[in-house]
């Protein structure tokens, strides 16, 4: 149901390459927690062993279970509906909106909670909590603003919908 390039959507197209970066994000860093045992390759793990040195982010070194929970989120639903929402949104898919509302808001809320506990976090430094919000925060943004636009766009077919059922009707 491609109606119009995606180069015409200029939203799509920005989701899209949101999708394209975050999905190794999840793979490959994200995600090594849960790796099994000695499979995670060396260069990630070094690189998360720098991740939790150089920014201090107590969510990722003490994994409370919560957080846990959403590590785990992130391959099982994240990362599947962020591959299939780049394919969605080339095509325009109908599918697209309400699940992409969906994944947004949880990403949105998921991600709210991890700033809200730096921000209150007393084992880190002013400077510490200000960059992690900062780079989580910019996540945030993403997800606030794709959910409240897919919110929106639902919004426009349902009333589109109601005005063409109410049209029938006074025929």
């Amino acid at each position: 149901m491609s109606s119009l390039p995606p180069t015409d959507r200029p939203r799509d197209a920005l989701y899209a390459l949101f999708f394209a970066s975050y999905i190794p994000v999840v793979l490959f860093f994200d995600s090594l927690p849960l790796y099994p045992a000695g499979l995670a390759p060396k260069a990630l793990l070094s690189v998360h062993e720098w991740y939790q040195g150089h920014f201090n982010d107590q969510l990722v070194i003490t994994q409370p279970p919560w957080f846990r929970l959403f590590t785990l989120l992130e391959p099982l639903y994240q990362l599947p509906v962020a591959a299939w929402g780049i394919h969605a949104l080339r095509t325009h898919s109908p599918r697209a909106p309400a699940h992409l509302l969906l994944w947004s808001a949880l990403c949105f809320g998921t991600t709210i909670t991890c700033l809200f506990e730096f921000y209150h976090n007393e084992k880190m430094s002013a400077q510490e909590k200000g960059t992690l919000i900062t780079m989580y925060g910019s996540y945030a943004v993403i997800f606030g603003t794709m959910m409240v636009d897919m919110f929106c766009r639902i919004q426009k077919i349902l009333v589109a919908a109601a005005r063409t059922g109410q049209d029938k009707k006074a025929h």
